[in-house]
């Protein structure tokens, strides 16, 4: 045991002390937590170990050779010992090999604020067991709670005892009245001194006015309220008058009125303490004339000239004493002790001065003291010997020179200072000052941090203790560079502002430097993160408009898209992807990915990533700083660690109020997306998928120029198939002329229908005849049969034009250009709901014998486009072609 502990214990009085229901509880309260049979507080003795207080253990204390708890006093936190049997610590203690045959151990030092451990709160159990993290949080706290409840009960314990000491104090002080007055005067309390000195009993003062004691003409006078006043406005109010004893005696007392403050400084009364000075006073006379001399000779010294006797009392003060010291008459203070003029450090001062100077030698010493009427002041005190006839101190002079003036200065310097420092500490810009360190050679290598604020603590992560380290200790891989530039600034006398990038911190400083010394440098960080963050936001903007300006292809364009992105946010995959809503699918074909991660792109199902679809279908930007934790994609954490992502931001691009694309960001750890990444991922989402629809647009226009160019060559053919058969079935010329013009006015209006798309849907059968009309030279030419069925106005479109150029080919190459040919248009619709299938058949009878085409020419490629969602086969039999088309029947009503 070492002394440390034994005398805290011994502090504490608590060993071998009755039970206290404060530390059963903590005991209760963690074998109840941590589920364990046995706790105990145990303290560390001699060569015991006692339990204070114990559940389930039946005892007060064991021997201190078989006690685990004293291995936890080596501890700095909670020792666990799962299995007593397989520890060699443990394996061989009583306890664990007999009875209560412990077998699990956890316990927690009880360590004083000094770092003291008396013992330890353990709970134990005969089984092996372990804590979970709640069981070791509380078995901390009840820990902390019984050093806490010691410390209260010692404090307690105290407190009784410093009360009983002032209580007898003042009953043994029968040389002073002691008496306590509430805020009107009136005595609430009255010592033994008082009654010996007054005549008055306590019982025959309480609630009396001071006054009572106090001559008729000071009661006139109000003294007694004028002393309070001082004593409120002052802090403490003396005076040495007349006072009146029961019997209607005068004596002289010496007084002193001191307020009495409540827990929160509020005066609640008044303390008088009253001495008799009679005997004194009346001596007063010859003393005075004693010091008429010295008087005489020390009255022109600005200082406090005092003669003392060998123990210290007071023979003599010089007129400038008594005016430093605001004395009008030496006789109040004359036989005084002089050292209980020093309160505290003070007093002890005094008294050692005076020892030097009865040794021989000279006491000094630097002090606050009152003056006689409460002002404060501080002196500077020097006590030398006053030797006799015989060589040896006869009697002492202390002189005592004021230097409040000298010390308010020193206190201004020093508030100053505290301002000073106090700014220094609570600004937000961190600061160091440093000393430059040079290698053999005169190079700067390394420099020693002299002072660092919390801020730059704070700012850059270092420890706020760092002072006195070299930035090569903290940081090994700092930068030579930083080090030659805080060298340069010292060596041309120059200060610098320059920017540092933290990566590991993801921040940016600005740092001002400048020389402080012959090698010594101060710099000032200001944190300017956030606006390189909105200077790289804006740059990364320009550059992606620059980029994309003459960028014609879809997939280059995401490309350069997520790679900006993705570099400018400091992501782990960034990327832009076509989107299936009814599939729930995107489609990344290319995307940015981080230095050493694999590639995400390609097709992904959204439901693989968790719940979020929904919110993206509905237009909701879907924002998760950890995907570990959001209920949204916590389940599917495994999947998302896969691809190096803990944290996502997916911006829907919707279309006429549909899911049609995704713009995507990822990160590698969790963290907060700023409202101002957010809207940066937004204006880059926005500038691609304009961009992409510019390309579009252009890709769409130029479609619809070929197929313009294809039409126009298509219905100038068609015109001259319609006059030549009009004109060789015709009987004579103004039948000729009548069926030719018909034929033309529906050719316009056909072209009106595919070309406009206008409609919001059109019937299939009105479709069909409408564009197969232009060819129909004959009631058999065209037979059609198929159930009827709305189209939207994109696969009207579609299915129009294709029909057009399987019409316009039979008419150039096919069954339409021999008289009993003829084509054969089949529809039908298979499946039901979701699943329902359309197919269209084409098939040409009766014409010239068909080969398959050698090149494929515009129409071929429109007709292949086929239907949105669907497939086309065309086949080349000798006997005519066959073209089947194929599509949901969803996609065919699409826009209605």
């Amino acid at each position: 045991m070492t002394a440390r502990r034994r005398e805290a214990l011994a502090s504490y009085a608590i060993l071998d002390t009755e039970a206290e229901a404060e530390f059963d509880e903590i005991v209760e309260a963690a074998s109840a937590a941590c589920g364990m049979p046995v706790s105990l507080i145990s303290l560390l003795d001699v060569d015991r170990q006692w339990f204070k207080a114990e559940t389930g253990f039946g005892s007060r204390e064991t021997p201190l050779s078989s006690s685990i708890c004293a291995l936890t006093a080596g501890q700095r936190d909670v020792f666990v010992i799962p299995d007593t049997t397989e520890d060699p610590r443990t394996a061989d203690n009583p306890l664990v090999t007999g009875a209560p045959h412990v077998r699990f151990y956890a316990g927690v030092p009880l360590e004083t604020a000094d770092g003291v451990a008396l013992g330890a709160l353990c709970v134990l159990d005969t089984k092996p067991n372990a804590l979970n993290a709640s069981q070791t949080l509380i078995l901390r706290t009840l820990a902390r709670q019984a050093i806490t409840t010691l410390e209260l009960r010692r404090a307690l314990k105290g407190r009784r005892e410093s009360d009983r000491r002032n209580e007898a104090i003042l009953e043994s002080a029968i040389d002073y009245g002691i008496i306590s007055m509430d805020l009107t005067g009136h005595v609430t309390t009255w010592n033994a001194g008082a009654e010996q000195i007054l005549g008055w009993t306590e019982a025959e003062m309480l609630g009396q006015h001071a006054n009572v004691f106090f001559t008729q003409k000071d009661e006139r006078d109000q003294i007694a309220e004028r002393e309070m006043g001082s004593a409120l406005l002052h802090g403490r109010g003396s005076d040495e008058r007349w006072h009146r004893r029961k019997d209607g005696s005068l004596f002289w007392a010496s007084g002193e009125m001191m307020p009495l403050l409540d827990e929160r400084g509020t005066p609640e009364g008044f303390l008088k303490i009253l001495r008799d000075r009679t005997e004194q006073r009346n001596a007063a006379a010859k003393q005075q004339a004693d010091a008429e001399f010295m008087r005489s000779v020390l009255s022109s010294s600005a200082d406090c000239i005092k003669v003392l006797d060998l123990d210290g009392g007071l023979t003599f003060m010089n007129e400038g004493g008594l005016r430093v010291m605001e004395l009008s008459d030496f006789n109040l203070v004359q036989g005084c002790p002089w050292p209980d003029f020093w309160q505290g450090q003070g007093h002890t001062d005094a008294h050692a001065a005076l020892d030097a100077a009865r040794a021989g030698g000279v006491g000094h010493f630097q002090g606050p003291a009152n003056t006689y009427i409460g002002t404060p002041r501080w002196w500077d005190v020097q006590v030398t010997p006053i030797l006799g006839p015989n060589g040896q101190p006869q009697k002492l002079l202390s002189v005592s020179r004021d230097i409040t003036g000298q010390k308010a200065i020193e206190s201004q310097l020093t508030i100053s200072e505290e301002r000073w420092r106090g700014l220094f500490t609570g600004m937000q810009e961190g600061f160091l000052s440093a000393e430059l360190i040079r290698g053999t050679a005169g190079r700067a290598v390394d420099f020693r941090l002299l002072e660092v604020n919390p801020a730059f603590a704070r700012l850059t992560g270092l420890p706020v203790d760092s002072a006195g380290r070299t930035i090569r200790e903290l940081i090994p891989n700092i930068a030579q560079s930083l080090i030659d530039t805080y060298a340069r600034v010292i060596e041309t006398g120059q200060p610098e502002t320059f920017e540092i990038h933290v990566p590991e911190l993801r921040r940016t400083f600005e740092v001002r430097a400048r020389k402080q010394g012959e090698q010594q440098f101060a710099a000032l960080f200001l944190e300017i993160s956030e606006r390189k963050r909105t200077e790289a936001r804006r740059a990364a903007m320009i550059e992606l408009g620059d980029c994309l300006r003459d960028v014609g292809d879809k997939e280059e364009i995401s490309r350069i898209a997520a790679e900006i992105l993705g570099r400018t946010l400091g992501l782990s995959h960034a990327g832009y992807g076509q989107v299936d809503p009814e599939a729930e699918t995107i489609l990344v074909a290319h995307e940015w990915t981080g230095a050493g991660l694999t590639s995400i792109a390609g097709l992904h199902r959204f439901r693989t990533y968790g719940t979020y679809i929904d919110d993206l279908k509905a237009g909701r930007n879907v924002v998760i700083e950890d995907l570990g934790s959001d209920a949204r994609t916590a389940a599917d954490a495994e999947a998302f660690a896969a691809i190096h992502a803990r944290a996502l931001i997916n911006l829907p691009v919707m279309e006429h109020g549909r899911f049609v694309a995704l713009f995507y960001g990822v990160r590698a750890e969790p963290g907060v997306w700023a409202p101002e990444d957010i809207a940066f991922v937004r204006h880059v989402a926005d500038r691609t998928r304009s961009t992409v629809a510019r390309v579009e647009a252009e890709e769409q226009q130029r479609i619809l120029n070929l197929e313009l160019s294809h039409r126009l060559k298509n219905t100038l053919t068609l015109v001259q198939s319609i006059a030549s058969q009009t004109l060789r079935n015709a009987e004579n010329l103004r039948e000729a002329r009548d069926a030719l013009a018909a034929r033309l006015v529906s050719l316009g209006k056909s072209h009106d229908i595919l070309l406009t798309g206008r409609s919001d849907s059109a019937p299939i059968t009105a479709l069909i005849d409408g564009t197969l009309s232009l060819h129909q030279d004959g009631e058999t030419r065209f037979r059609t049969c198929g159930p009827e069925l709305p189209l939207g106005p994109s696969a009207a479109l579609a299915l129009g034009l294709i029909l057009h150029e399987l019409a316009t080919n039979a008419s150039k190459y096919g069954a339409l250009t021999c008289p009993a040919g003829y084509v054969s248009l089949e529809w039908s619709i298979h499946g039901q709901g979701a699943e329902a299938m359309f197919q269209m058949v084409w098939s040409e009878h009766g014409g010239p014998p068909v080969t398959p085409p050698s090149r494929s020419g515009f129409g071929s490629r429109l007709i292949q486009r086929g239907l949105a969602g669907g497939t086309v086969d065309t086949r080349y039999p000798t006997e005519g072609v066959v073209c089947t088309l194929t599509s949901s029947l969803a996609s065919l009503s699409a826009g209605m």
